[in-house]
């Protein structure tokens, strides 16, 4: 496993999107079933280079980086060297700019609990991303953006039409579910519903 404070930023972009996830996973448990295509991402060859010659991997943003550092060995260590440990506060997490409440969340999912520590983990790998997620038309579409120790990151989209966030707005989502919906401050899961027909999940997964 590699460590955790990698600096992506200027340089990853989400080249395709998930389908085919139902809305709730409240009755579907196993995520394995849903048929999910991972996620892409066009990364550079060269750490220190964000503009120069890129190369597409695909998984989770922690599976592409464990990728990249097999296929370019220092990869990883260039990113390291840039950026300073994140904050593990919970608080301190929702972006600077007035995070947007949730319509309403739920708190008792049926799924697993992922560990809370490994979800704000998770939000910081979220935080150094530019541009945009996107996902395909819903109801119901998800994808796993972030997972690590068994603890995922998920958004759907329930609109009948492409859906664009900015990746703090996924963030934001996980980190407020990582605030109001831990248990003993160890574990958590959750699910935040947005005015824009939009949701962030936390849970348990295998990774």
């Amino acid at each position: 496993m590699l460590s955790i404070p990698i600096f992506l930023a200027s340089v990853l972009a989400l080249v395709s999107v998930v389908y085919g996830a139902p809305t709730s996973l409240d009755d579907h448990p196993d995520v394995s079933s849903y048929g999910i295509v991972p996620i892409s991402w066009d990364l550079p060859i060269k750490a220190d280079d964000p503009n120069g010659a890129t190369v597409t991997v695909t998984g989770t943003i922690q599976e592409a980086i464990v990728k990249m550092e097999a296929s370019y060995p220092g990869w990883n260590a260039t990113f390291q060297a840039r950026v300073p440990p994140p904050s593990t506060d919970a608080a301190s997490l929702i972006s600077a700019a007035a995070a947007e409440d949730p319509e309403s969340y739920n708190c008792k999912v049926k799924w697993d609990e992922a560990g809370q520590l490994s979800i704000l983990w998770g939000v910081e790998y979220l935080r150094t991303l530019t541009g945009t997620a996107k996902n395909g038309p819903g109801p119901g579409n998800c994808g796993r953006v972030s997972c690590s120790w068994n603890s995922a990151i998920w958004w759907c989209n329930d609109n009948d039409q492409d859906k664009e966030l900015q990746w703090s707005q996924i963030a934001d989502g996980a980190a407020f579910l990582n605030r109001e919906c831990a248990r003993d401050s160890q574990y958590v899961k959750g699910q935040a519903f947005y005015k824009e027909n939009w949701n962030v999940i936390v849970r348990r997964d295998s990774c």
